[in-house]
């Protein structure tokens, strides 16, 4: 009888990403298990069974390429998973409650499993992704932030403004895709706010974040189980959008080394935050050195041809320990 695999992979099937990291797994010849949650319960099936006196979940997934044996698992690699997908030709109140109870099943059983490891857990990573929480975190653990405002009340929008230069930007305070009919999908990105719209009415209609422009060169910093991977990205265009994302791939690369203090800070900041993963925006600015952006307890690196492999070994070593 074969070993059951102790490492299990969520993730959707289209994910580059996660495929570094197997790649190397599978080069070292060691076992694991990928599914995508989303299929349950429509390909995946779920049994679990707590006896009186037991401590721990008993049972298994079927249907992915290898059963799941629960009580196997020692390490969880939570990438990028798709939504339960679902019987339907049920109403909306009916299928609400099927995707409240597949959620509330099917992950409750797993993050209750003593012995696993996650890289990174479902609930640290809701939490850390509310960036109010993770910039008053950063800063308590002795990062620099950028002056920020979150309000509702246009008023006050122009004396922030004011008080740091005269130049502000406005981000989403959760990670958004929008939706437009004539222009299609992407992501809302960080932009600079003119004066003429710092007194908006739509400013009341919700929470807004605001923080002062910074001025200085992008650092993508990638943190795996304290191991850190620093790179530089400059923007072919320097006068371009102020969100280096919006660059695309107009843009070029170079390793750089973190410093002491903001390495100690940082790791100080995932410890709080409940993260063995984060993939953190810094930006460098004269005069002032690292400024603490955001972190994304799920972010892309694969993107960094000098940071690719050595982040996935990196992952794999720390999936790898989990078992032993």
């Amino acid at each position: 009888m074969t070993e059951p695999a102790r490492i299990l992979v969520l993730t959707h099937d289209d994910d580059p990403t996660a495929d570094v990291v197997l790649h190397q797994l599978n080069v070292r010849g060691t076992p694991f298990v990928r599914c995508d949650p989303g299929d349950f319960p429509t390909g995946l099936g779920l049994t679990a069974r707590l006896d009186p006196g037991g401590t721990a979940w008993d049972g298994w997934f079927s249907g992915a390429p290898r059963e799941i044996d629960l009580q196997a698992v020692r390490a969880v690699y939570y990438r990028r998973p798709s939504e339960f997908r679902l019987v339907g030709n049920g109403s909306s109140s009916e299928e609400a409650f099927a995707r409240s109870q597949a959620r509330h099943g099917f992950s409750g059983v797993l993050s209750s499993l003593p012995e696993a490891v996650w890289l990174n857990g479902p609930s640290a990573m809701a939490d850390a992704r509310v960036k109010p929480h993770q910039l008053a975190v950063a800063a308590r653990s002795g990062l620099q932030v950028p002056a920020t405002l979150v309000t509702n009340e246009p008023e006050e929008v122009s004396d922030f403004a004011w008080s740091v230069g005269g130049r502000i930007v406005t981000k989403s305070l959760a990670t958004m895709v929008t939706v437009d009919d004539v222009r299609g999908s992407g992501v809302l990105y960080t932009a600079e706010v003119a004066e003429e719209l710092w007194d908006d009415a739509g400013i009341a209609t919700t929470a807004h974040l605001f923080q002062e422009l910074l001025a200085g060169v992008d650092i993508r910093l990638t943190v795996v189980a304290e191991e850190f991977f620093a790179a530089e990205i400059r923007p072919v265009d320097p006068g371009g959008p102020v969100d280096i994302r919006a660059h695309h791939e107009n843009v070029s690369y170079r390793v750089v080394e973190v410093p002491d203090d903001v390495r100690r800070a940082v790791l100080d900041l995932l410890r709080e935050l409940r993260l063995t993963f984060a993939a953190l925006d810094f930006r460098v600015v004269p005069g002032r050195g690292w400024i603490f952006l955001e972190a994304n307890p799920n972010g892309q690196w694969a993107f960094i041809p000098e940071l690719r492999d050595s982040i996935a070994s990196a992952i794999a070593d720390f999936l790898e320990t989990s078992c032993r």
